[in-house]
């Protein structure tokens, strides 16, 4: 079961590492966060504010690979990717409920958010879920 969950935990972290990587792109560069947001006042306050994004998900990126190298004994940063997650994820539908960003561009970033959380959820409970019988893989 430890290296079923192994392999699960690494999966998780290398896809939010990835993910989290690529997640810089556009906060360091204006002309991609217009093209995927649609973002068209990008004054002094936004790119401060983008520099101190860009420099948290590269610091999780970090975090993620960490806890590749021993998915086990780190197994907890998955929980706490879960709640980053979940938190950039009411941000963003508070967002559009303000009708800061259109809902039909949040959709795709969503999408991925589901992938991500039943990724990282499925990785850490796998035991809980192996004892119970519940899982399918």
């Amino acid at each position: 079961m430890t290296n079923r969950q192994t392999q699960l935990l690494r999966a998780a972290f290398l896809t939010g590492a990835i993910t989290d990587a690529l997640a810089v792109i556009p906060m360091l560069s204006p002309a991609v966060a217009h093209l995927m947001m649609g973002f068209e006042d990008m004054n002094e306050p936004y790119r401060f504010a983008m520099g101190y994004a860009a420099s948290l998900m590269t610091g999780w990126t970090a975090l993620l690979l960490w806890a590749y190298q021993k998915p086990i004994e780190r197994a907890f940063v998955a929980v706490l990717t879960i709640l980053v997650i979940a938190g950039l994820a009411a941000i963003e539908i508070i967002s559009v409920m303000y009708g800061m960003l259109p809902a039909a561009r949040m959709i795709p970033t969503w999408i991925l958010q589901s992938i991500l959380l039943g990724l990282f959820a499925y990785a850490y409970f796998y035991p809980s879920l192996k004892r119970r019988g519940r899982h399918t893989v």
